[in-house]
Parts: C-alpha cells; sequence; structure tokens
C-alpha cells in the first residue's frame, strides 16, 4: 500500500501521549554527498554549501503502549540526503499473540531555510514479516510512505512512518533540524591540506607557481601567504616600475559529514602597481568560497583582477587556487 501525506501536529499529538525509553533497535545511519564522477573536471562552487543537523527519534506504539527506540543525530549537507535504518517488533494491539517483524529504511533529505530550520522530505518503504508465518507463504508488498515538513530551528514535529493493518502497531519519528556544532568535541580531527597556486597573466591560461602543504584542527583554521613581484615595463617618462601581488588564504575545516569535508576559504590581499615616481596604485583582493571536499578531490577556484587601464603597465592579472584535502 502506498501512501502519500504531510504530518499534522494537532491530530499527531494525541496519538503518542508519552514516551517510555525502550532499548535501542539496531540503527545505521549513512550520510550521502553527490561527489563529482572522476572523469568529470570540478564544478565551481556557486555558493556556500550549509549543513543541517537532524535529530530523529523513532516511536512505536502497540500493546506495550508507546516506546522510544532511540535517538539519531546526523549532520548532511543541504540539498543531500542521509540514511537511516531502524528495526522493531510490533505486538498486537488487538487481544491476539500476533507479533510482526518490521524493518524502516527511511531517506531524509533536508534543504536548509533562512531562518536556520529546514525544510525535511522523508520517504520510506517499510517490510514487515508476522511471526509464525508459514514457510513460503507469499511475502508482503512493501508500505512506502512519501511525506513533507516544514521546521523551525528546534521544533519538533511528529511523522507518521508506519501503520500496521495487521497488528494495529504503528511507527512514527519525531524529528528536528538546527544548524550544527561547529565544535566537534572529542571526535575533532586533523585535515591535511594541499594548496596549489597557478597565475596568468592577461588572457594566458595559469601556470603553477606553487603548491604548499597546510594542517587544520576541524573547527579552526591553517593559513598561506604567498606574494610575487612582476617586473612591468617602463612608464611614459622612462621610470621602472612593478606589479606587487600579495595573497592570504585562510582554509577552515568545519564540518566532517558522510565522507566529506565542508571548507570555508577566504582570500584577502592586494595587487599593487609601483613606482619610484608616484604613489602605489593599489587593487585589493577579498573573496569568501565554501567547498564540499572528498578524500583526495581536488577543487579549484578562480580570482580574476583588472588594474584601471594601459596607464599602469597591464591590464588582467588572474590566479587558479587548487585545495586537496586527506582527511
Amino acid at each position: 500500500m502506498s501512501r502519500a501525506g504531510v504530518a499534522n501536529p494537532a491530530r499527531d499529538a494525541g496519538r503518542y501521549p508519552g514516551r517510555l525509553l525502550a532499548p535501542a533497535a539496531a540503527a545505521l545511519l549513512v550520510l550521502l554527498g553527490a561527489a563529482p564522477r572522476p572523469d568529470k573536471p570540478p564544478v565551481k562552487s556557486e555558493g556556500p554549501v550549509a549543513a543541517v543537523r537532524g535529530t530523529i527519534e523513532t516511536v512505536v506504539v502497540d500493546r506495550r503502549g508507546t516506546q522510544s527506540l532511540g535517538t539519531d543525530v546526523a549532520d548532511i549537507f543541504s540539498g543531500s540526503f542521509g540514511m537511516l535504518q531502524k528495526s522493531a517488533t510490533l505486538i498486537s494491539r488487538t487481544g491476539n499473540e500476533a507479533r510482526e517483524m518490521v524493518e524502516l529504511p527511511a531517506r531524509l533529505s533536508p534543504t536548509l531555510s533562512p531562518d536556520g530550520g529546514c525544510a525535511l522530505r522523508i520517504e520510506t518503504e517499510t517490510r514487515s514479516v508476522l511471526a509464525g508465518a508459514k514457510a513460503g507463504a507469499r511475502p508482503r508488498p512493501p508500505d512506502r510512505v512519501r511525506a513533507a515538513v516544514v521546521l523551525k530551528p528546534n521544533e519538533e514535529r511528529l511523522v507518521e512512518a508506519y501503520s500496521s493493518t495487521v497488528t494495529q502497531g504503528k511507527l512514527a519519528f519525531r524529528l528536528q533540524c538546527g544548524a550544527p556544532d561547529s565544535d566537534q568535541g572529542p571526535e575533532a580531527q586533523f585535515v591535511e591540506f594541499v594548496l596549489s597556486v597557478s597565475r596568468g597573466e592577461g588572457d594566458n591560461d595559469p601556470e603553477p607557481m606553487k603548491s604548499n602543504g597546510l594542517r587544520a584542527l576541524v573547527g579552526h583554521e591553517a593559513s598561506n601567504h604567498f606574494s610575487f613581484n612582476v617586473t612591468l615595463d617602463p612608464d611614459a617618462s622612462g621610470a621602472r616600475r612593478y606589479r606587487k601581488e600579495e595573497v592570504d588564504v585562510s582554509l577552515a575545516p568545519v564540518l566532517l559529514s558522510g565522507g566529506q569535508l565542508q571548507v570555508e576559504v577566504t582570500l584577502a590581499g592586494e595587487l599593487a602597481t609601483v613606482t619610484a615616481e608616484a604613489p602605489p596604485s593599489s587593487h585589493p583582493i577579498s573573496h569568501a568560497e565554501t567547498l564540499v571536499l572528498s578524500p583526495g578531490q581536488t577543487q579549484s577556484l578562480e580570482i580574476d583582477i583588472h588594474s584601471s587601464g594601459d596607464a599602469e603597465g597591464w591590464l588582467r592579472d588572474r590566479y587558479r587556487l587548487g585545495v586537496t584535502a586527506a582527511f
């Protein structure tokens, strides 16, 4: 049987009057992200990719009353999804001794809201077996549920995930979402980075200039400073001049989730045309971008700086930074 629905908190509140904590059933939470195919070049990030912290309590209602099968917490990148696997046994509420073994996999897909909450899609495909069923009996078809909820930060919502027509038992998810903590606590770990810098003059493709190894603790940052002096043609008066380039790069690993790493990249610096006859002509650099990396994967970002015109002796300078992480 297939159903689709949206949680109704007013309706659901009366169905689950209390919670009796019970030992948690086996649960496996797998966080999945859409990593680029290896045969395709990395795509430049179009904007920050934030994570959503989901808190999912699994609730069971049967002849024993209302019980909790435990609470799972996971950080899932917005627009990605996580898989939750729960197992439960439902005891008939109709007076007989029927027992139903239930496997409940759920796919949870959050999208971060501007207020810090989330829009959450839930898809389940529940399979069950009745205790004492005859060998070779035709298996029961899977029960599918599709639901969508919009949650404010730390708001709770109860969503029915399975309702048995045999035992009259029910399974539901009590859902919350919010922003993950930046401090990873005792599980914090180091990330090894390789930062490569390429530079190109005018319309020329950037050529490799240097590559540095950096190390940062998750929740902290590592930085690197690089500078170049580029000789320019003399100005109209014949005075010598050069372009001074200085850039600071900061890499801050902020979140590890599902085998992927979220890194905040910040660039600050300037390009300045320097002569002996006039004050330097300065062009500030300020750029921030969020990257989501898989181990060993390199993502690139480009910075394009333009002069104020031909009078400076150059028109355009391009930087390409490559970031690779091992964790």
